[in-house]
This record gives C-alpha cells, sequence and structure tokens, in this order.
C-alpha cells in the first residue's frame, strides 16, 4: 500500500506560494522592496472574488487623507464600519475611493478586478433586525458613493449595556434574512459576522448564503487556532461555502485597550523584535507575514503614510519554518503584566445634558484638531443621555447643536481611575473655555 498523503493546509500553500513570489521578485528587481497589491498574498472568496491578505483598518480616527495615502501606496482593501462612536469614518472612506477613481463602479469587467479598492463595513448592534438591516444598507450607499456594496459584516452578533443606545428591532438572525437578500439582488457582494464562536458558527453555517467572511480576534498570544482549524476543515469539505478568515487587533491593541498592559505586548516581545532584527525588518512586517502564511487576512490600522507603506511590504523576505513554529508557540502565553493596571480601559459613559437646548457630541482623536472631530451622538434636550463604550484618555467636546459651527459648551477627557461606569452631567462652561 502506497503511504498516506498528509493533508495540504492553507499555510503550507501560502508559504510556498511566498517563497516563489519572492524569487520572481528578486529576479526582477533585484533585492529592491515593492509597493504593490501584486506582491501580497490573496484570497478567494466563495463569490469568486480575490482580495488581498492584507487591508486597511480604518478606526481609531483613520480619516480621507490617511485612507487617500494608503490607496497611493498600493493597499487594494479598506475594512470600515458604520460606528462613529467606535471612531470609525465611512464616509471618509467612500470619499477617498472616490476621489481615487477605484471604486467597484470605476473599473469595466474586462479590465483588471485587482485594480479596485475593496470597502467592508459593518453594521452595529444596536441596528440588529430586518428592517434594521435594509436602513443601514442604504446608509453606507449613501456614505460611499456607490451603487453596491462589496462586503458587509454584522459587528457584533448581539447588543449589551454600554455598547447599544436602544433596543434592537431584532436579532442577527433577521439581519441575516435581509443580508442574504441583498446578496440575492446584487446590491451586496458579500456578507459576513464578527466574534463567532463554534456554537454561533453551527446556525451560520444551516443558513440559505453562509458566512464569506469572519472575523474574529487573531494576534500572536490569541491564535484562535481550534476555530480556525475548523474553517479550514470546512473550506475544504465545502469549497463553494467557504470562508475568509479575517483577525482584528492582530498587531496586539486588545491586550494594551483591554486587558490591563501599559505597552503594546506584541510589539515589545522579545522573540518578535530579534526574528524582525533578523530580516531588517518591522515586529509588524513580522507578525503580519506569519499571520498570511496562517492563511489569515489582517487589517492594520494607520494613520501615517510610511508606517502604511511598511505594513503592506511585508513579503520582501521570508520568515523561516523554525521561526515560524517559535511564533505559533507563543499562543496564549503572554507576558506577564509590568505593572497592576484594571483589566481594561474601557469605560461605560452616560453623558446627561444639563444645558438649555440640544447638544451635539464630538471625539477628538490623539493629537488631532478640530477637523479631525468625529461626531458620535445628539442630546436633543435637557435630561436626555447618550450612552457609549469608551476608552481611557479619549477626549469629547460639546457643542450647540446645529452643526459645527455652534457653540463649545463643555469638553471631557475619560479618566479609567473612575470607575468602569461612570456619569457625567454637561453644563454649558463656555464662559470658562
Amino acid at each position: 500500500m502506497p503511504p498516506a498523503i498528509p493533508p495540504v493546509h492553507a499555510r503550507d500553500i501560502v508559504s510556498v506560494l511566498l517563497l516563489v513570489l519572492i524569487a520572481a521578485q528578486r529576479l526582477m528587481v533585484g533585492q529592491s522592496k515593492l509597493h504593490s497589491p501584486a506582491s501580497t498574498p490573496t484570497f478567494a472568496l466563495a463569490n469568486n472574488v480575490t482580495v488581498p491578505l492584507v487591508g486597511l483598518g480604518s478606526a481609531s480616527g483613520v480619516a480621507h487623507p490617511h485612507v487617500r495615502s494608503a490607496i497611493e501606496a498600493g493597499y487594494r482593501y479598506v475594512d470600515t464600519a458604520q460606528s462613529h462612536s467606535w471612531g470609525y469614518r465611512e464616509e471618509d472612506v467612500g470619499r477617498a475611493v472616490k476621489d481615487a477613481k477605484r471604486r467597484y463602479e470605476d473599473w469595466p469587467s474586462d479590465d483588471s478586478p485587482g485594480e479596485y479598492v475593496y470597502v467592508q463595513t459593518k453594521i452595529h448592534p444596536q441596528d440588529l433586525g430586518y428592517r434594521s438591516t435594509q436602513t443601514a444598507i442604504q446608509v453606507s450607499l449613501e456614505r460611499q458613493q456607490v451603487d453596491s456594496l462589496d462586503s458587509v459584516l454584522l459587528h457584533k452578533p448581539r447588543c449589551w449595556e454600554g455598547v447599544c443606545t436602544r433596543e434592537p428591532e431584532g436579532t442577527w438572525h433577521d439581519n441575516w434574512t435581509a443580508l442574504e437578500e441583498a446578496v440575492d439582488s446584487g446590491v451586496v457582494r458579500a456578507i459576513g459576522i464578527c466574534d463567532v464562536d463554534n456554537g454561533l458558527l453551527d446556525e451560520l453555517l444551516r443558513k440559505r448564503i453562509a458566512p464569506m467572511v469572519i472575523q474574529n480576534w487573531f494576534d500572536p498570544f490569541h491564535q484562535d487556532k481550534t476555530f480556525r482549524r475548523r474553517i479550514e476543515r470546512h473550506n475544504e469539505q465545502h469549497p463553494e461555502r467557504r470562508i475568509l478568515y479575517q483577525g482584528y487587533s492582530s498587531l496586539g491593541t486588545q491586550w494594551f485597550h483591554h486587558k490591563g498592559y501599559d505597552e503594546n505586548p506584541v510589539l515589545n516581545h522579545p522573540l518578535l523584535q530579534s526574528v524582525a532584527k533578523e530580516h531588517g525588518a518591522t515586529v509588524a512586517q513580522v507578525v503580519i507575514q506569519w499571520a498570511a502564511r496562517e492563511g489569515v487576512m489582517v487589517l492594520p490600522a494607520s494613520t501615517n503614510p510610511s508606517r502604511q507603506a511598511s505594513n503592506l511590504d511585508s513579503f520582501s523576505f521570508a520568515l523561516t519554518e523554525e521561526e515560524m513554529r517559535a511564533i505559533d508557540a507563543l499562543d496564549g502565553k503572554p507576558p506577564k503584566k509590568e505593572r497592576k493596571l484594571p483589566d481594561s480601559d474601557e469605560v461605560q459613559l452616560a453623558f446627561v445634558n444639563r444645558a438649555e437646548g440640544p447638544v451635539d457630541v464630538y471625539w477628538v482623536p490623539k493629537g488631532g484638531g478640530e477637523e479631525d472631530r468625529v461626531h458620535v451622538g445628539e442630546m436633543k434636550g435637557s435630561g436626555d443621555s447618550l450612552r457609549m463604550t469608551s476608552y481611557h484618555g479619549h477626549a469629547f467636546v460639546f457643542k450647540e447643536a446645529g452643526g459645527e459651527d455652534g457653540k463649545t459648551l463643555n469638553q471631557h477627557v475619560v479618566d479609567r481611575a473612575l470607575g468602569a461606569k461612570q456619569n457625567h452631567e454637561i453644563l454649558d462652561t463656555s464662559e470658562e473655555l
């Protein structure tokens, strides 16, 4: 009997393709580094659209000029969302892609499909429900200034206190029915969901249209291996319903923002720094290549053009199999905290309007000016409140409603030391500012 042929995993395929690609690049351009989307490994979605395994994340103040610089650097995939309160600016993403003339509508079907910028958006959990989903799709069409959407994900499968300011209309099942209909009509080309476990995946795989994209937390210390192996097996058995696994917070931000670390343990880990030094690369480049060779798409956010270009240029060197195994072995082994901090710098905020009229609330990104402010909500009258999830150090400005030219009434900077749940009354202190 001939020896059994071992199964081929996504990591093996990507690794071989990467090595072939690097060799071809060196033959063509010597040792120079490329900033082309062609140098990035890809994945063919279930709808037969091929996407790169590195995209631009756009939370935390990524705005129009930052998306434009990413497109110029060669990015062809941008991940955004509808939630302003979580730092997304979907309308800025849409405007930047339109300005660059790289919308789906801008590229004829007989032209190179890899040259348009694929935009993925996400529906906020307070919009769970059938009619809410239909409305949310229209919002994204208008914000992105397009006739159809590349990809729509459910940002969370459920609501909880501090995240939703109102009771959702329905459940994620109702969303899914509306998303399936949107795919049928051609208004949406791919659908998916974030934060999926095995129980939820069981339900999703019973749907008429399975998720084409699943986005979970993934980094060297939180590799989600069991779930990813299940996705790989599913893709091997049902290639016509294959699923792209995307990782969020892949460069370590979950540990910094939610787990009480006072510095990023991924970017500061000695092993990852040593591997990066060996290749003359950054830690981010090492993590991005490792993830792509594991078959995971990553979405690092950055407002810095040079860092954007660096992140995209993560495949002009090759990690050794020994280095890959060493990074694999970090799973479940984050370094100990240097000092005791709260488990999270997350804060559940409630702002209460004590001014005389309606108040607009703006989040101000760190180091940002007036032009960088993001409108996150409105308190319509005295006694009205606005609830949201925020983080230590986040800054807010409160202005008279009616546009950004309204009078500034108050300012607030979140201090986690005041507790995980905070209520703040917003008075008119304009004379003191």
